[in-house]
């Protein structure tokens, strides 16, 4: 079977690698490291099997490829780096997504890309709208770089007029714009709309669904009318939760579409056109015999694609999501959607 492995997380080696990237004088600023400071997975968060003696788990590009390819010989890869939260300094945030962006261009994209199968993800700081902007106009024409990576932590919903200059950007560039829950610890919001929790299993539960309210702001405040051909994608799982979301969306936009003029269509039709989740091991059904029609009855099949989460503990295996996806479900989610949502017919030239 084809397989496009959408999302992948490449780790530094060692905290410190990023300042290699920074220049003086942020390069000698502190900021949080790698690590999640609140809720980590209490059994680790990594895989033991993808434990470096070089460095952290995930940081050497050819041991991730040796893994990738013990499940599946995947046709592309798609790696998304986590950054270290949002900083209260605008600009050292600015310049922590620069020197990844740097970082992941001549670890992952040039020296360790000698097969050619990864693609990278362009990280920008949304709260500095005009530099977000700046760094897409740096990278969007490596011909590597398939897509601009958000925290799904926000100090307020991307549907806001204030995110509007980088929306612009990714709809010029035709590159799809990913969201996913970032590392480090900076000046983010609690992770549930009444505070912090205090067990792990809470976190995991609860903070991926935190994508509904962006989600539901993109809608309302017309962002995918303003900019048709924007396109997002939710990461880090809560599909389960979309068809409810999607139903009182539409129920309340009926009785309330004066406030709203600008919403041309019901919600859940810009679901299609605009918006793709990675699939996780997690949702869905617990009995296998129940998948098929959990994911034809919500056309979950055109709205999915396959993303690994390697190296971390929630890892999918190709052949564990193949178990449980009926055949023509499994051919859109394992390669279909990603190669038309990221562009991939054609292999890219070497920079």
């Amino acid at each position: 079977m084809e397989v496009i492995d959408a999302l992948v997380h490449p780790q530094v080696s060692h905290r410190d690698e990023l300042r290699r990237y920074m220049k003086e004088p942020l390069r000698r600023r502190p900021f949080p490291p790698p690590e999640r400071y609140f809720y980590p997975n209490p059994l680790g968060d990594f895989l033991p099997e993808a434990a470096s003696a070089s460095g952290a788990p995930g940081s050497d590009p050819s041991l991730v490829s040796e893994a990738l390819h013990r499940d599946a010989r995947p046709d592309a890869v798609v790696l998304l780096p986590l950054t270290r939260g949002l900083l209260p300094d605008v600009e050292l945030g600015s310049a922590v997504c620069a020197a990844t962006n740097d970082w992941l261009a001549d670890v992952w994209l040039d020296k360790g890309n000698a097969h050619g199968k990864f693609r990278g993800t362009i990280r920008v700081n949304p709260m500095d709208p005009s530099g977000a902007v700046r760094e897409i106009e740096r990278w969007a024409e490596h011909p590597y770089m398939v897509q601009i990576g958000i925290p799904t932590q926000a100090h307020a919903p991307y549907g806001q007029r204030f995110y509007h200059p980088i929306w612009e950007a990714a709809e010029r560039h035709d590159l799809p714009v990913a969201v996913h829950l970032d590392n480090g610890s900076g000046v983010d919001f609690p992770p549930t709309m009444t505070g912090y929790a205090r067990h792990f299993v809470e976190y995991s539960v609860l903070s991926p669904i935190n994508y509904s309210f962006h989600l539901a702001s993109l809608i309302a405040e017309g962002t995918f009318e303003r900019s048709p051909g924007l396109r997002f994608v939710f990461t880090d799982g809560g599909v389960d939760v979309l068809q409810p979301l999607i139903w009182r969306l539409t129920k309340d936009w009926w009785s309330t579409k004066v406030d709203t003029p600008w919403v041309a269509m019901e919600p859940g039709e810009y679901l299609r056109e605009h918006v793709r989740f990675c699939i996780h091991r997690l949702e869905g059904p617990q009995a296998d015999e129940d998948m098929p029609s959990w994911a034809g009855a919500a056309h979950y099949a055109d709205l999915l694609m396959y993303g690994s989460r390697y190296p971390f503990w929630d890892y999918l295996a190709p052949s564990e999501a193949a178990r449980r996806l009926p055949p023509d479900v499994g051919e859109k989610v394992f390669a279909g959607n990603a190669a038309g949502w990221y562009r991939l017919t054609e292999s890219p030239k070497r920079p």
